[in-house]
């Protein structure tokens, strides 16, 4: 069946192998903004009817199912780990990001919902120089403050438009860029199926508790979406790497930021969101720094 479907997409994959590598990453990346703002259209609407955590906790059940077969044929042993307490810290800041980036999508615009998720590079800095002793020089300190100063504008705190979740928003970056920070300890001894399992199955019992004292019986509709979230977060996922894999990172990172525009487009046609003025300031701000810090770190790396 494979072989037959290879064959029958074959005019394709040659065009699609003759692209330039950069071309292609550019074009996994878009794809991925699609995924990514599936995902967050998923969360919006399940969130209008479901408990928050019920969401989570049946959103890493259905990742678990997602990632069995290879849990299946893995060898003996890799599940075994030596850093329990570092998982359990990565899983907390797991469960603590998800509940809040799902309430600032439940709540706030989705436009403004994505711009401050992208906040999470400006406190991955702060928490790399804080935990992992990283030396933070004057361009990207400088790029970091304009950052901050784009959320500022985005959360307008002390004016008469001032919205608490945008706070909530913030908050799930932090916790996002918490995430980030304990994958990179993790990785220097522990294999990406390790660290995905041990995620998704303490995630899920710390959810679970919970969930129970809240629990509503979801509907078949309701299940269809968490469904759907977990098939999108995968399809995101799953085109980031293979961006990152074919693309230059300095290539490829603008075309992340699509996920605004798709955001601002999905908002438009299905939610009757109109980003405000300070919300398109902001997230102007806010791309303007992280992209340039994506760009230099990927620069420097070389």
């Amino acid at each position: 069946m494979h072989a037959q479907a290879r064959r029958h997409f074959a005019p394709f994959l040659r065009w699609w192998d003759r692209l330039p590598g950069n071309v292609r990453g550019a074009l996994w990346m878009l794809l991925a903004g699609v995924g990514f703002t599936g995902m967050a259209v998923c969360i919006k609407i399940a969130a209008q009817t479901m408990p928050i955590f019920e969401i989570v906790a049946l959103r890493a059940v259905f990742a678990f199912l997602v990632i069995s077969p290879a849990v299946l044929r893995a060898p003996r042993g890799t599940l075994r780990t030596d850093r329990p307490g570092a998982h359990i810290v990565r899983s907390l800041f797991g469960v603590c990001g998800i509940v809040t980036m799902m309430l600032a999508l439940a709540h706030l615009e989705l436009t403004l919902a994505t711009t401050l998720g992208f906040t999470r590079t400006l406190f991955m800095i702060v928490l790399a120089a804080l935990f992992l002793g990283e030396i933070v020089r004057w361009r990207r300190t400088l790029a970091t403050c304009i950052g901050f100063i784009g959320v500022v504008v985005c959360v307008q705190p002390g004016a008469a438009g001032f919205d608490p979740w945008t706070l909530v928003g913030a908050l799930a970056a932090v916790f996002s860029a918490g995430v980030t920070t304990m994958i990179k300890r993790l990785t220097s001894t522990e294999p990406p199926l390790r660290i995905l399992v041990w995620s998704y199955v303490i995630i899920g019992l710390i959810a679970a508790v919970p969930a129970a004292v809240v629990w509503k019986t979801p509907t078949l509709y309701e299940l269809a979406i968490i469904a759907l979230m977990g098939l999108f977060s995968a399809w995101g996922q799953s085109c980031m790497v293979n961006s990152l894999r074919v693309g230059e990172a300095t290539a490829v990172a603008p075309f992340e930021y699509s996920r605004l525009l798709f955001a601002a487009l999905v908002g438009m046609l299905f939610f009757a969101e109109r980003p405000t003025l300070e919300t398109l300031l902001g997230a102007a701000l806010i791309v303007a720094s992280t992209l340039y810090i994506a760009i230099r770190e990927a620069r420097l790396r070389k």
